[in-house]
């Protein structure tokens, strides 16, 4: 259990550092509301996936200890693939969706393999969690939740950054096909 406590404590101080570090100071804001859903999505998520292992455990997994380690492990790594990737951005990085017109396209580091490293390092920890928890519900329910709320980002993301960066950006999302998984989406 200490070790639970120590990698989503790690987890929680990485996204609260950031959340520190790029307050929302931006002039402009193509947000339409996606920080909000991720957090919604992120915090509800947790919280019923953790209902959902107590309520319904005969969808455990069978004991091992293996997922919890292996969830711990897939966790640390998001978190480790989020800061690389907000690492690599710096000031460009935001908390909300703002694009100006003299932003130019990263595609540097991370960036050279999906379009949002970022969100994949997100989607990791929370993949990582619901393994932890060692509940397909649990897990199936963190998933859902966080494809949701990043998903939603995506969108509205991508649009901001093809309407103010026009062509620069549509020859970066030919160049790097992928949104979240090399090869695969």
């Amino acid at each position: 259990m200490p070790a639970f406590l120590i990698a989503v404590g790690i987890w929680i101080l990485s996204d609260w550092s950031l959340a520190l570090r790029y307050r929302d100071a931006a002039d402009t804001n193509q947000d339409r509301g996606s920080k909000r859903a991720i957090g919604l999505a992120v915090v509800g998520g947790v919280l019923v996936a953790a209902s959902a292992a107590t309520l319904a455990p005969s969808v455990r997994f069978p004991y091992s200890t293996s997922p919890f380690w292996i969830g711990l492990a897939v966790i640390l790594v998001g978190v480790g693939v989020r800061q690389y990737a907000v690492w690599t951005l710096d000031e460009a990085f935001s908390l909300v969706v703002t694009v100006d017109g003299d932003d130019e396209v990263v595609d540097s580091g991370p960036y050279r393999w999906v379009r949002h490293p970022s969100y994949t390092g997100a989607l990791l920890s929370l993949l990582g969690l619901g393994v932890a928890i060692g509940n397909w519900l649990s897990l199936l329910v963190l998933v859902v939740a966080g494809l949701s709320g990043y998903g939603y980002r995506i969108r509205v993301e991508e649009r901001a950054l093809r309407e103010t960066l026009g062509e620069g950006y549509v020859e970066y999302e030919n160049r790097t096909p992928y949104r979240l998984i090399p090869g695969l989406w």
